[in-house]
């Protein structure tokens, strides 16, 4: 028997399913959360789990390799994450933190400036509270001092993945946070990066609360390895409050999630 629908239905039907389709392909877009700064931390907060928008966090405490990151649905996932041969700090001091008293109470978390909207899923006010910085001294031109590199592990070859960065930070010596990826441990291949201002260009008391930076396309090594390095501008200190990971669905997976979508559309319309 064949199934005779009207012509005006078609076109509600092919939507719904290429909205099924656009939530599979969501589903598919691994996310991972990370907080430079822990309750454990100097002057830092953990990020509750699950915060105010349902989101799981990994809670990065300074020099430790943390294994089996949690996705933001609080499943575990492979990957890795640590520091590769450089020295990082925590702290919360002249971040978008009120009150740095030690420890941190939730009043000083409360009075934490950041525009929740704009940052999206980093958009949490312990996760931007503290943040990772360079280990050398404040100052300009000294790079190799200032340097701070991870090693993001266990990732899928085959796979693209996306790194959206908050950094945030009053009275730098440099406004500027330069973050970049390499797909090679000697930190010579450079396969993305991007700048982010940590504070206002010209007022440095204000720190930077409704922009984050995102580097797209990124493809590990073959052992399934990014390295994200950061630094200031001229060489200063860099920062890094928090950061998502997002695992890109292969291009063949898209491909064949349209294409069904729209042969079902043209089948339809042949009857």
């Amino acid at each position: 028997m064949k199934v005779k629908l009207h012509c005006g239905r078609v076109p509600r039907f092919v939507m719904a399913l290429a909205m099924v389709a656009g939530v599979a392909v969501s589903a598919q877009a691994q996310t991972v959360l990370v907080d430079f700064g822990t309750n454990l931390s100097f002057r830092g907060a953990s990020t509750p789990n699950p915060d105010p928008n349902g989101h799981f966090w990994n809670n990065y405490f300074p020099g430790v390799f943390f294994t089996d990151f949690k996705d933001i649905n609080n499943n575990a996932t492979t990957i890795d994450f640590g520091p590769d041969g450089t020295g990082v700090g925590t702290d919360s001091y002249n971040g978008p933190a009120g009150d740095t008293s030690t420890p941190p109470t939730s009043s000083h978390i409360a009075a934490t400036d950041i525009d929740t909207v704009a940052l999206g899923n980093l958009g949490v006010k312990e996760a931007a509270f503290d943040y990772a910085a360079s280990p050398g001294p404040d100052a300009p031109g000294n790079t190799a001092a200032n340097l701070t590199r991870f090693q993001i592990q266990q990732l899928d070859p085959a796979k693209a993945y996306a790194l959206t960065l908050f950094g945030s930070h009053k009275y730098s010596a440099d406004a500027t946070t330069v973050y970049s990826v390499f797909n090679n441990n000697t930190y010579t291949s450079l396969i993305g990066s991007a700048n982010l201002n940590v504070h206002d260009l010209v007022d440095a008391s204000m720190h930077n609360r409704n922009t984050v930076a995102t580097i797209n396309g990124l493809v590990p090594d073959a052992s399934g390895i990014l390295y994200l390095q950061f630094v200031g501008a001229t060489g200063a200190q860099g920062f890094l409050n928090s950061m998502q990971i997002t695992a890109v669905p292969e291009p063949s997976s898209l491909l064949l999630v349209i294409s069904s979508v729209v042969g079902l559309a043209f089948g339809f319309r042949r009857r």
